[in-house]
């Protein structure tokens, strides 16, 4: 049995969700199941919760997981059922086939909705290596935006540039489909390798291509605190 307390008015499934308990589709489906009481009523489904209301739901609590994932090149990103540490667990977000690096996996959905959602402007970085030497040009017009051939890219947070190394460091808050592979195409840099280090303030830890490590401690608190 799990009880919270609600702090703001909304529709049943939307203050499960909003506790943490589970999504509102599976909010919907113990509230069908007559699983939920509003201040020791059966909640219905489209029942509304006021602040202070008290909701009891009776079903065990869901264990909350949180993993880093070192994506291969090569690999889909998907749910990765046949990896024990990944079981059950969702992708947040996503990185084309071709690309490697941090991704984040979890069963926490209000993590998902936050990192995902354009209006918190969570930062991504990325490390790419091109086969032409990168000018100041480049620098400059991502930091202005650029409108290609597949639309209007907003811009860059951050962009920094090695030319001895021909790699380029670029941190997004945007996040659009092959946005960054885009962008390079029309400044006309073909990228050799394109990674991912850091989302949020949580950086790709030592790890190889393959590996799993579960996120706890300080790093999963700071992230944790910006959903509540």
């Amino acid at each position: 049995m799990q009880t919270f307390t609600v702090k703001e008015t909304a529709r049943i499934n939307k203050a499960i969700a909003q506790a943490g308990i589970c999504s509102r589709r599976e909010a919907d489906t113990l509230v069908e199941a007559r699983k939920v009481r509003i201040n020791d009523k059966i909640a219905l489904i489209g029942s509304k919760v006021e602040k202070g209301d008290t909701v009891t739901i009776d079903s065990e609590a869901k264990e909350m997981r949180y993993a880093l994932y070192y994506k291969p090149v090569g690999e889909v990103t998907d749910i990765k059922e046949n990896k024990e540490t990944l079981k059950n667990l969702h992708p947040v977000g996503r990185l084309d086939k071709e690309s490697e690096g941090l991704l984040l996996y979890t069963n926490d959905h209000r993590l998902v909705d936050y990192l995902l959602s354009p209006k918190n402007e969570v930062e991504k970085e990325y490390v790419v290596r091109v086969r032409e030497t990168p000018t100041p040009r480049v620098e400059r017009i991502l930091l202005q935006g650029i409108k290609t051939q597949e639309g209007q890219y907003e811009p860059v947070r951050k962009v920094s540039i090695v030319p001895d190394n021909k790699e380029i460091h670029i941190t997004l808050t945007e996040g659009k489909k092959h946005e960054i592979r885009r962008m390079l195409n029309a400044l006309n840099l073909t990228i050799t390798s394109l990674r991912r280090v850091r989302i949020a303030h949580i950086k790709l830890p030592r790890m190889r291509p393959g590996q799993v490590k579960m996120l706890d401690g300080k790093d999963l608190s700071i992230l944790l605190a910006n959903i509540h």
